[in-house]
């Protein structure tokens, strides 16, 4: 597959004000239910029906997803920001069905993934990529695929679990010499219906990753956080 603004490569609590806006996609065929940001800190941090966030470093099969049908939001702005540590859990809009992608345009550069991280909270499971060395606000391009194809190789990756959501990042670089380092390694979360994160790659612009979720593709939203800044994929769970 390629990369939906050209080529790609690959490269959570309580309470939080702030919140800038939460973007779902609508069902295939209607317009876009909302965009939503929110401008947080850092890290995920304990909150009620939350678990630690856990990952293990390193590929088992992957399987079919239906093809989502692009919708698009407006694209992302600033707000103020919250306190120290927190991702919001509460006030957030709601999911985005299977067959459907969420997509902003936003107006970022030069941003590179430093950090991603998992968590298990009541009712969804959150990755969270966080972002640094760059200026604006991201855009993004999430679904599901049939398969974790990685631009511009074209080579098929082999994901844990039983559904496949692709997530792209826009407004990313390589990372400089002196400047950030990219983050590294697949996380492989130990509970919860996260099953894989494959680490961020990055080409022209964009870095992308995909996430293997447990069972079969389940619904999904996105925010995008400030303060650092964040890209954050909540995926609904049992």
């Amino acid at each position: 597959m390629t990369a939906p603004y050209g080529g790609a490569r690959r490269c959570d609590d309580d309470e939080g004000g702030g919140t800038v806006r939460t973007t779902t996609a609508g069902r295939v065929g209607t317009t876009t239910t909302g965009a939503a940001l929110a401008l947080l800190l850092t890290a995920c941090s304990g909150g009620s029906g939350t678990t630690p966030e856990t990952a293990t470093p390193t590929a088992a099969p992957s399987s079919a997803a239906p093809a989502p049908s692009a919708t698009t939001s407006d694209g992302p702005s600033p707000a103020a920001s919250a306190p120290a540590g927190a991702e919001p859990t509460a006030g957030l809009d709601g999911f985005t069905p299977p067959g459907t992608e969420a997509t902003a345009e936003g107006d970022a550069a030069a941003y590179v993934v430093t950090q991603v991280r998992t968590g298990e909270h009541e009712g969804y499971d959150r990755v969270v990529y966080e972002l640094a060395g760059g200026e604006g606000t991201p855009g993004y391009r999430v679904g599901y695929v049939d398969q974790a194809v990685e631009d511009p190789s074209g080579e098929v990756r082999q994901v844990d679990g039983d559904a496949i959501l692709q997530v792209w990042i826009v407004g990313t670089t390589y990372p400089a010499e002196g400047g950030p380092p990219e983050f590294s390694q697949d996380l492989r979360p130990t509970g919860g219906d996260v099953d894989h994160v494959v680490r961020p790659l990055t080409f022209e612009g964009m870095t992308q990753s995909f996430i293997g979720v447990d069972d079969a593709p389940r619904p999904y939203r996105v925010l995008v956080l400030a303060d650092p800044v964040r890209v954050v994929v909540d995926v609904q769970d049992d």
